[in-house]
C-alpha cells in the first residue's frame, strides 16, 4: 500500500486543482524593477524568485522591469525611465515596489514619489544599504552581504601552502564596494598575502593575471563585469579568458559563477534575493509591518564544485561537514530512488489499467474493423485532393485529425499534433483569434450557415501557415453544439503570392510618388536661381545701373549660381554614391583647423542670412594642432551639411560644434541647435533620399531633401553611424562617429590616460 501512497497524493492533488478553485476578488499590483538585463543569472533568479512567491493565484500582479543599467547608465537613460513609468504606470494603482541591486533603489529613492505616489518599498541585492540614510520604518528589504571571511578560511584550508591571493574586482560600484569589504577583512589574517587587480578591461586583466606564477596561487572574485565591445558580459562568460590567462582555483561568493569556473565559497543567489524581497512585500500587503526588520539578513551556504575541486587535485575533506556539493558522483539508485519509487506504483496502476482496458479493447476492435474500409476510402480521397479531415466532440474536449491535417502542418502521424481543445488558442495565430470565435458564434447561433475562415496555423517548425478552414456542426442538444467536422486546406502560397503583389503594388506607388516629389522638388529648386540668374542679367544687359547696383546684382547673380552648384553637386553625389565611385581619400591633417575652416563658413552663412545666433565650438584637446588621418575632404563635408541644417531651422539661438574621443581609434563629432526641432516619428524619414520632416504652415525651410542622405551615407563609408536626438521645440543633436588614427603624440598619451 506505501508504494501506491505518492500516485495516491498526485490524484489528490490534481483533482483538487480541477475542481476546486477561488476567484480572487482583489488584485494587488507589485512593479519589480531590475537594475540589470535578464541575460545577468542574478536579474533572472532574482525576477523567478518574486514571481514564483507572488503568484497570481494568491491574487497578486506582478509588473517586470528592466533598467538595464549595467550596460547603459547615464543621466539621460534615467530621465527616459523615469518618463516611460510616469506614462506606463498613470492609469494603475500600484500597491507596492520591489527593487533590485543599487541603481533601480537609488533611482526608487530619486523618483518613486514623483512616479508612483507614496508606496511601499522593498529592496534586495542593495551592496550598501547601511549608508543610505532613510526611513527604515517606511522602507525593508533583504541584505545583500558576502561572508568574505568564512570564503578566505575556506580557501586556506583547501590550500594550506597558499603563497599568494590574487584578488579581482572592477570598476563598478559592486566592485568597489566588494574590494573595501575585503580589505577590511583581511586584517583579520595577517599570514595570508595578497595582490588586488581592479579589472577596467579585458586586455588589463590579461596583462596583469599573465605576470603571476601559478603554482601555489588562488584567485578570488569579488565582482568581474568589464566592457565588452560596447556591453557588459556576465561573469561567467569570462571563465574561458581567466582560466587562458592563469589556470589556478577560482573562488567566489555568487551561484551564477558555477560551471567550469569557480569551486565556491559562502554562496549567495538571487533567487533568494527575491523570494525574501518577495515575502517581505506579502507582509507588508497585509498588514504586518511591525513585525518585519529593516534588514532581513543574507540566505547564504558553503557550496563547492566537486569537479572543479577534483581537477586542482584539492582535498574535500577538509571542509566542513554542513557543505553542500555540486557535481559529486552518487549511486544510481540513490540518485532515482524516489523516481524508481513513483514508477513502480504507476507501474502498478497502469498493469491494472492494461487488464480492464484489454478487455474493452477486444470488444472495440470488431467494430473498428467495420470502420476501417470505409476511413480507408474517405481518406484516398481526402489525401488525392491534399485535404485534412478535422472532428471535434465538445462533450468530451476531443479532437480528432486525419494524417492529411498532420502531412500539412509538418508531422509524421495525427498523434504527433498532441491537439486538445482547451488549448485550441495555442495553435492559431494570436490575430487570427478574433476572427476563428466570431465565425465559430455566428454559425452556432445559425447566423452563418458553415463555420469558416483563413487563419494561420502553427507548423511542426513553429513557423505559420495560411490555411482555409470549412466546417459544420453536425449535431446540437439544447441548443447547445456538440460535434464539429470539417476540412482543412492548404492556401499559403496563395497568401504569400497576394502579399508579394500588396508589397509590389506599395513600392510601385510609393516609387512613383517619390519621383513625382523629387521631379516637383527639383525643378522648384533649380527654377529659383535659374530665374534670379537670368532676371538680373536681364537688368544688367538692359537698364542702366550705377556701381553699386551693378555690384549687387552680380553677387545676386553669383549668390544663385552657387545655390545651382550646390544642388548640382548633391544630385552627383548621391548618383556616386549610389554607383558606388566614391572612395575615400585618407590622408594627415589638422581636425583643429578643420573645424576652424567650417566655423568661418557657418559663421559667413549666419552673417548672410542675418540671424541671431552664437556659433559656438568645443574641442576636447586643448593643443592648438590635432594631427589625425582620415577623409578631410568628407569629414568637413558632413559637418557642413549639418551646420547648414542647423543654422537653417534655427530662428535664434545656439549652434554647437564639438567633438570627443571616446576610443582610442574612434571620433565622436555633434552638431546641437536650439531650433524648432524634429519629431521624433520623424527621425528616420529625414534621412532618406528627396525626404524632408513635414514644416509648419508658415515654414518654408526649402532644400532637396539629400544633404542628410548624403552625410549618412559618407559616414557609413567612412565606417561609421550617425543618429538624431531630438524632439519639437527641444532644440536637435546630430551625432556620429567614425574611425580615425591617431598622429600625435599628446592624443596617444591622451588615450592611454582615459583608458580608451
Amino acid at each position: 500500500m506505501k508504494n501506491f501512497r505518492p500516485f495516491i497524493t498526485i490524484i489528490i492533488l490534481v483533482s483538487t486543482f480541477l475542481f476546486t478553485g477561488e476567484i480572487k476578488s482583489e488584485i494587488k499590483d507589485v512593479v519589480l524593477i531590475n537594475s540589470y538585463h535578464p541575460t545577468f543569472m542574478w536579474t533572472r533568479e532574482l525576477t523567478e524568485g518574486v514571481v514564483n512567491t507572488l503568484s497570481e493565484s494568491e491574487g497578486y500582479r506582478i509588473s517586470i522591469e528592466y533598467m538595464d543599467t549595467k550596460r547603459f547608465y547615464n543621466e539621460a537613460h534615467l530621465e527616459a525611465v523615469k518618463e516611460y513609468f510616469k506614462i506606463k504606470y498613470s492609469p494603475l494603482n500600484v500597491d507596492g515596489i520591489i527593487c533590485s541591486d543599487n541603481h533601480a533603489f537609488e533611482f526608487f529613492l530619486k523618483y518613486g514619489n514623483e512616479i508612483w505616489g507614496d508606496k511601499p518599498m522593498v529592496f534586495c541585492g542593495v551592496n550598501n544599504i547601511r549608508d543610505f540614510a532613510i526611513d527604515s520604518s517606511k522602507y525593508k528589504g533583504i541584505a545583500e552581504d558576502i561572508d568574505i571571511a568564512g570564503t578566505l578560511e575556506i580557501i586556506m584550508s583547501l590550500q594550506p601552502n597558499l603563497e599568494e591571493l590574487i584578488v579581482v574586482s572592477d570598476s563598478s560600484l559592486t566592485g568597489l564596494l566588494f574590494m573595501d569589504q575585503f580589505k577590511r577583512t583581511i586584517t583579520k589574517f595577517p599570514d595570508l598575502k595578497y595582490s588586488a587587480i581592479h579589472a577596467v578591461s579585458a586586455t588589463q586583466l590579461g596583462h596583469e593575471l599573465s605576470n603571476y606564477a601559478p603554482k601555489n596561487r588562488a584567485i578570488y572574485i569579488l565582482s568581474l563585469y568589464i566592457p565588452r565591445e560596447g556591453a557588459t558580459r556576465d561573469m561567467i562568460e569570462e571563465a574561458a579568458f581567466l582560466q587562458s590567462c592563469l589556470d589556478i582555483p577560482i573562488y567566489g561568493n555568487w551561484n551564477f559563477l558555477f560551471g567550469d569556473f569557480i569551486i565556491g565559497g559562502y554562496i549567495i543567489n538571487g533567487r533568494d534575493q527575491g523570494v525574501g524581497a518577495a515575502g517581505i512585500m506579502r507582509s507588508i500587503l497585509n498588514g504586518q509591518l511591525e513585525d518585519i526588520p529593516f534588514l532581513a539578513p543574507t540566505p547564504q551556504q558553503i557550496i563547492i564544485d566537486y569537479n572543479q575541486l577534483k581537477r586542482h587535485n584539492l582535498d574535500a575533506s577538509k571542509l566542513p561537514e554542513s557543505t553542500l556539493f555540486i557535481n559529486k558522483p552518487i549511486g544510481y539508485f540513490e540518485k532515482n530512488k524516489s523516481e524508481i519509487s513513483i514508477i513502480g506504483s504507476v507501474l502498478a496502476f497502469l498493469m491494472l489499467v492494461i487488464l480492464v482496458l484489454t478487455r474493452i479493447i477486444a470488444l472495440k476492435n470488431k467494430a473498428e474493423s467495420n470502420l476501417k474500409k470505409s476511413e480507408s476510402r474517405l481518406e484516398l480521397a481526402l489525401e488525392g485532393a491534399n485535404i485534412g479531415l478535422w472532428d471535434v466532440d465538445f462533450r468530451f474536449n476531443d479532437v480528432y485529425t486525419n494524417n492529411g491535417i498532420a502531412e500539412l502542418l509538418g508531422y509524421k502521424k495525427p498523434a504527433d499534433l498532441n491537439y486538445s481543445l482547451k488549448e485550441w488558442q495555442s495553435i492559431f495565430h494570436p490575430q487570427d483569434i478574433n476572427q476563428i470565435e466570431e465565425a465559430f458564434v455566428m454559425h452556432a447561433q445559425d447566423i452563418s450557415p458553415a463555420f469558416n475562415g483563413e487563419v494561420r496555423l502553427k507548423t511542426s517548425s513553429g513557423d505559420y501557415k495560411w490555411f482555409a478552414l470549412h466546417g459544420r456542426l453536425t449535431h446540437k442538444e439544447n441548443n447547445k453544439p456538440v460535434r464539429m467536422v470539417g476540412i482543412l486546406m492548404n492556401i499559403h502560397f496563395q497568401k504569400e503570392f497576394e502579399e508579394q503583389l500588396q508589397l509590389a503594388k506599395e513600392k510601385a506607388e510609393e516609387s512613383d510618388r517619390l519621383k513625382s516629389a523629387f521631379l516637383a522638388n527639383m525643378s522648384h529648386e533649380i527654377r529659383t536661381p535659374m530665374n534670379a540668374i537670368l532676371g538680373f542679367s536681364d537688368i544688367l544687359l538692359y537698364d542702366q545701373a550705377n556701381r553699386e547696383e551693378f555690384l549687387n546684382y552680380l553677387g545676386m547673380i553669383r549668390k544663385s549660381g552657387e545655390s545651382l552648384l550646390n544642388l548640382i553637386n548633391d544630385i552627383i553625389d548621391i548618383s556616386k554614391i549610389e554607383s558606388g565611385q566614391i572612395k575615400l581619400k585618407p590622408e594627415t591633417f589638422d581636425l583643429h583647423n578643420l573645424l576652424d575652416n567650417v566655423a568661418l563658413v557657418a559663421q559667413t552663412l549666419i552673417k548672410s542670412k542675418k540671424k541671431d545666433i552664437t556659433l559656438v565650438i568645443k574641442k576636447e584637446l586643448s593643443q592648438k594642432e590635432l594631427i589625425i588621418n582620415a577623409d578631410p575632404f568628407r569629414v568637413e563635408q558632413v559637418l557642413y551639411n549639418l551646420l547648414n541644417n542647423a543654422i537653417k531651422f534655427t530662428a535664434s539661438g545656439i549652434v554647437e560644434l564639438s567633438y570627443e574621443i571616446q576610443q582610442p581609434d574612434m571620433l565622436t563629432f555633434r552638431v546641437s541647435d536650439s531650433g524648432r526641432g524634429i519629431a521624433p516619428n520623424d527621425h528616420a524619414i529625414i534621412f532618406e533620399r528627396f525626404r524632408q520632416a513635414p514644416n509648419g504652415s508658415n515654414d518654408n525651410s526649402g532644400g532637396t531633401g539629400l544633404g542628410l542622405a548624403i552625410s549618412k551615407s559618407l559616414v557609413h563609408l567612412m565606417g561609421g553611424k550617425i543618429y538624431v536626438e531630438s524632439d519639437i521645440d527641444q532644440g536637435a543633436t546630430f551625432t556620429f562617429h567614425i574611425p580615425f588614427k591617431p598622429e600625435t603624440a599628446s592624443l596617444k598619451t591622451f588615450a592611454q590616460k582615459h583608458n580608451l
